[in-house]
């Protein structure tokens, strides 16, 4: 008898598909409606994106100039990204923040749109400044223009009493943007030290370290080492780290043997390390991207999503790349519902890892 000899890629591509094809059973069969149950807190920020899509060169700048664009403006911050995806996905959500009487009606504006119903936006501070972010979308890079408002300062004291019980009584709590938050680390180790006392998950996605490494004030800039100790300080009370490719080696996440789950997704795979060891990896989806601003925080609603749930590591992992893949890729910059979810992962493509 002649033995036909798979490939070992094609093997773990066939498991793959398995693994979406459960998936899809489970959610057109056991979640229906279990998020009115749960309840999950972002903060702190929000602000006014600006998408500007240009598909001309850069390099060719020489002088004052003109460029056409074709822009977007949506809400935007890390927090308030993942709340509105998240809240998309019908898990209650909420966003602690701080803006001005401006930004707040721009939100409810950005709220309505989407009609989400269970987004809570009461815990919204409207006495500071409003944040904005440019971001200019090229094909080969992006670049980020950052006003980042009242998050520059924003600190334990501006929470209140009421915004403490919503944590309590939340299922997961997740802090965003801390390199942008000059008291984002007192922010984390706080917050997340009261949440562990409530038995409420943590979830830390700090972002893009860049801020805290250029600074106008020479005597205020910090060496890599300094950042990726103090960030691994606050993983002492945090469940969940996401970073992407470029984060997880700034951070120095290579050697972390702590029990933190960190959480790298990238443009090719997604992956759970816990203890320096892979526990998870999947392939991501191939679409024809639209936009990236945000596909990261959307990843990270998908996976909350999938936690919640009591999905499987790997199925957690799909369901964020799903919800990143559907948000890039609409033309709108729409986030999924479950419904959307369900009919991308019977059609997708996937990436060869």
């Amino acid at each position: 008898m002649t033995r036909v000899q798979i490939p070992a890629g094609s093997f773990k591509m066939a498991k793959f598909k398995g693994n979406i094809k459960n998936l899809i059973g489970k959610l057109e069969k056991e979640n229906k409606n279990f998020g009115g149950k749960k309840y999950a807190v972002f903060m702190p920020h929000f602000c006014i994106d600006l998408l500007a899509k240009f598909k001309g060169n850069f390099s060719l700048l020489t002088s004052s100039t003109h460029f056409e664009t074709k822009n977007t403006i949506k809400e935007g911050g890390k927090a308030t990204n993942s709340a509105f995806a998240l809240a998309s996905l019908e898990i209650s959500s909420a966003i602690i923040a701080k803006t001005n009487e401006a930004g707040f009606a721009l939100l409810k504006n950005f709220k309505s749109k989407n009609k989400l119903k269970n987004l809570d936006i009461s815990h919204i501070k409207t006495d500071g400044k409003l944040a904005s972010t440019c971001a200019i979308e090229m094909p080969d890079k992006n670049i980020m223009l950052s006003d980042a408002g009242s998050l520059k300062n924003f600190g334990i004291a501006l929470l209140s009493t009421d915004d403490f019980e919503l944590l309590k009584h939340s299922e997961f709590v997740s802090i965003s943007d801390w390199a942008l938050n000059e008291k984002g680390t007192e922010l984390a180790e706080k917050v997340f030290k009261f949440a562990k006392r409530n038995n409420v998950q943590t979830f830390f996605d700090p972002g893009d370290p860049t801020p805290k490494i250029k600074s106008d004030n020479a005597k205020n800039i910090k060496n890599t080492k300094n950042i990726a100790k103090e960030i691994k300080e606050i993983l002492n009370q945090t469940d969940f780290l996401s970073v992407n490719e470029d984060e997880f080696k700034f951070y120095e996440l290579g050697d972390f043997k702590g029990e933190t789950k960190i959480i790298e997704h990238t443009a090719n795979f997604s992956s759970i390390i816990k203890k320096g060891e892979t526990i998870a990896k999947i392939p991501s989806f191939d679409v024809d991207v639209k936009q990236l601003t945000g596909a990261g925080d959307t990843f990270n609603s998908g996976f909350i999503f999938g936690d919640m749930g009591n999905f499987e590591e790997k199925e957690k992992l799909i369901l964020g790349n799903a919800a990143a893949a559907y948000y890039i890729s609409n033309p709108k910059a729409r986030h999924a519902n479950i419904k959307d979810i369900i009919k991308f992962l019977k059609t997708a493509k996937i990436k060869e890892i």
